[in-house]
């Protein structure tokens, strides 16, 4: 088994490299004087970094492919307050020589315990045609494997393996303890429950994640909020007697779960839970996204990137007690 070598968090200015990564993205580019170069997105599970080549661009890159697995020689630098490799050789490996586990980006929670966390939510719902619903849709053939290694998104935030869990645990967690400060606005928890764990069960589909994420054909053509809702009308399908109001009211929380039209809602959120699970929903996806982009940008710079996403810079210090102090 081939060592992973430095991490891509753990490099530094200066430093030397001699580790894997993954190949994320690769292009070969001319150069202004005319000679070719070749610029890279390498992977491991901390995180992306661009890296370049320079010598015999084509001839080092000629058989490496986005997907793959490669060992790095170079050197790491700062170029404008962003860390890069310089390249100076690069060859392709094969999955088996190495522990895919610190190549791709996975949660830093422990999935059993999101697991474990996420059932005993699950089994606080007291309504039975909703209980026999969430059993079906879990009793799918693997439906809750795919759901504890699916990412919640391709880019921005919970972008990696167990994020669907991760994210969905989260809106739950959530769910529970703001509950008992609404309630009386005539909440239904079950409800809240329910569409917590079923608003983004479709990016099970939506996402190719064996090496790298990617959009499946389904997930363009369709996308997650379809075919969650989908999922859930199939499954009602075969249950006798479930009340056409329940089916109704879930159905549009799910649809609705994105809050506007502009942002791929099929519909806007018109129950007090649809509203309440929208704005939970995006709490979680935005504050993983600012925390994203905030760790990624070097330490000594007071603002991120411009973020394009969010259409702002972000802050970045951190406030800490008795830090300024003399």
């Amino acid at each position: 088994m081939i060592p992973k070598g430095r991490y891509i968090a753990e490099l530094g200015d200066g430093d030397k490299v001699k580790a894997v990564f993954m190949v994320a993205e690769r292009r070969l580019l001319t150069a202004r004087n005319g000679k070719p170069y070749a610029k890279l997105v390498l992977r491991d599970r901390t995180g992306d970094i661009s890296g370049f080549i320079w010598e015999a661009a084509a001839d080092q890159m000629a058989g490496i492919e986005p997907g793959d697995v490669v060992g790095v020689r170079g050197n790491a630098e700062s170029y404008e307050n962003r860390m890069q490799v310089r390249i100076e050789k690069i060859v392709r490996l094969s999955e088996t020589e190495v522990d895919m586990a610190d190549i791709i980006p996975t949660t830093k929670a422990d999935r059993e315990d999101l697991l474990a966390r996420l059932d005993r939510l699950l089994d606080t719902i007291k309504d039975p045609s909703i209980k026999r619903l969430i059993d079906a849709v879990l009793a799918r053939e693997g439906v809750k494997d795919a759901f504890c290694k699916a990412p919640a998104a391709k880019g921005v935030h919970h972008n990696y393996i167990g994020g669907l869990l991760e994210h969905t645990v989260n809106v739950l967690k959530a769910v529970d303890a703001l509950y008992p400060i609404f309630m009386n606005y005539g909440l239904n928890r079950d409800f809240l429950i329910a569409g917590a764990f079923l608003h983004d069960l479709g990016k099970i589909y939506e996402y190719s994640y064996a090496k790298m994420i990617d959009i499946t054909a389904p997930g363009r053509l369709l996308g997650h909020v379809y075919i969650s809702s989908q999922i859930v009308d199939e499954e009602i399908a075969h249950m006798e007697g479930f009340p056409e109001e329940l089916r109704l009211q879930l159905i549009h929380i799910i649809l609705s779960h994105h809050g506007e039209l502009e942002y791929g809602s099929p519909k806007v959120p018109m129950t007090r839970e649809a509203m309440f699970l929208h704005m939970v929903d995006d709490l979680d996806a935005k504050l993983a996204g600012f925390a994203s982009i905030i760790d990624a940008t070097p330490e000594n710079e007071l603002f991120s990137a411009f973020s394009g996403i969010y259409n702002r810079y972000l802050y970045t210090k951190v406030y800490e007690a008795g830090a300024e102090e003399e």
